[in-house]
Formats: C-alpha cells, structure tokens, sequence
C-alpha cells in the first residue's frame, strides 16, 4: 500500500493503471480515503475543535463520493473517450490514492502552516485526480480536466446541500 501512495504522490501513471485493473485494492483503498478525511477533519482543529473536525471529515468524506460519482457518470456516460470501459470501482481506487497529497492537512492543526499547507494540498490532489481521472478513464489530459471540473462543481454544489452547517448555524 506504501508503494502506491509513494507512487500517487509521485503524480505515476503506471500506479494509476494498476490501481484501476486491481479490483482488490478497492478495501485499501476506502480504507486511505477514510485517512485522508482524517487528516482533513485534524486540520480543522484549531478554528473549531472536535466539531469543526466532525464536520470537516464529514464534509469531505460527502464530497469525495458526491466526486467519484459525478465523475463516473461524466467520466463513462456523458464524455467516455473511445477507449473508456471504467467502472465505478476502478475510479474508487484510483481517485482514492488521489487523495493523498490531502494528508498534508494533518500539519493544518499549526495554524501559521495552513497559509502553505491548504493550497498545496489542494493544487496537488487536483494533478492527482487529473492523472486518475486520464489513466482510469483512458482519455487524453483535457478531457480529464473537463471532466474534473464538472465532477468537482457537481461535489461543491451537492455537498453544500447535504453537509451540516457550521458552528455558527
């Protein structure tokens, strides 16, 4: 598991592509999803303690699903290259271990490092999941991003809808 989190930090196709033809990675997968989220929920610490961390693990847990849905359905149905015959357990997995630039949240719980910590967390899943979303899918770098984008307005609109509200009501 070590070697395909190393491998999707390093942005590796061929970690990509094996993750998606894996079927059994699907458990391990979830599993660093459910770490991720974790990781996010630690970053939300120190503006709002135990709440904010609830809240902000729920929330991304809600939008990763919302994600890899609306990417399935984008991704396989709306936009499918020639070549695509994903399945939505392969884009579990794949999009999973995209999500591991996203442990960088945990060191959010500094506040002086969340300046640096958040974008950078963000910008590198965001190349992640473009590699996941290209190699899963096999389509080319644009259609990937078109399908990125459309999945993540799909997460942040849904997701707002469905995730509780903050402390403040």
């Amino acid at each position: 598991m070590l070697r395909r989190i190393i491998g999707a930090l390093r942005l590796d196709p061929t970690v990509y592509r094996e993750l998606r033809d894996d079927p059994t990675a699907t458990v391990p997968a979830l599993l660093f999803v459910l770490l991720c989220v974790l990781a996010a929920g630690v970053g939300g610490l120190p503006g709002g303690g135990l709440t904010a961390f609830g809240i902000v693990a729920a929330s991304a847990f809600v939008s990763w699903t919302i994600f890899v849905v609306a990417a399935y359905l984008f991704g396989t149905k709306a936009l499918p290259g020639p070549e695509t015959e994903a399945t939505l357990g392969a884009l579990v997995r794949t999009l999973g271990f995209a999500l591991a630039p996203s442990l960088l949240l945990v060191f959010g719980v500094v506040p002086a490092l969340q300046l640096v910590v958040v974008p950078l967390a963000f910008v590198w899943t965001f190349f992640a999941t473009l590699m996941a979303l290209r190699e899963t899918l096999a389509v080319g770098t644009l259609r990937a991003l078109l399908v990125a984008v459309l999945s993540y307005g799909a997460a942040a609109l849904l997701g707002s809808i469905l995730t509780p509200p903050g402390p403040s009501g």
